[in-house]
């Protein structure tokens, strides 16, 4: 019997989550583990790409966006044969996923990433798996890179 019995994938429907979406899939399938599948709309994001313009209609479209990714992800693991829930976070990416891993109880956190290369090592925002490392308590995270 494994120590994991609940996964928490996050998925934006990059390549990336894709590919960790197969990899969960796999990892669901070895370990027995449930699965929970995490989109998350971050408004705080998108206010400031917009200049704090972000209209009812912007916020509406991109909930439904983030219910659409999210239905295509549970869909798909389903044809892998795994049954999962889907969530939709709100706020700040870290600070969603980190709600979700202690509302649902997850041990086993699943992100894909890719890897920079060149000059972007050195500018925009560090990646996603290093933030939640730094400030995950109690589960494990498991970083995918598209092959």
């Amino acid at each position: 019997m494994s120590n994991y019995s609940r996964i928490l994938l996050f998925y934006d429907e990059t390549e990336e989550a894709k590919t960790a979406l197969i990899r969960c899939a796999n990892l669901s399938a070895s370990l027995s583990a449930l699965v929970d599948v995490v989109t998350v709309v971050d408004y705080i994001a998108a206010s400031a790409i917009t200049a704090g313009m972000l209209s009812g209609v912007l916020v509406s479209q991109m909930e439904e966006d983030a219910r659409s990714v999210l239905k295509n992800a549970v869909d798909e693991l389903g044809l892998n044969g795994v049954v999962a829930r889907g969530h939709v976070a709100f706020g700040p990416t870290v600070d969603a996923i980190l709600r979700m891993i202690e509302r649902l109880n997850s041990d086993l956190i699943v992100v894909g990433h890719r890897t920079k290369t060149g000059l972007a090592r050195w500018y925009g925002a560090r990646p996603l798996h290093i933030d939640l490392v730094e400030r995950l308590k109690g589960a494990t995270i498991v970083t995918v890179t598209p092959d």
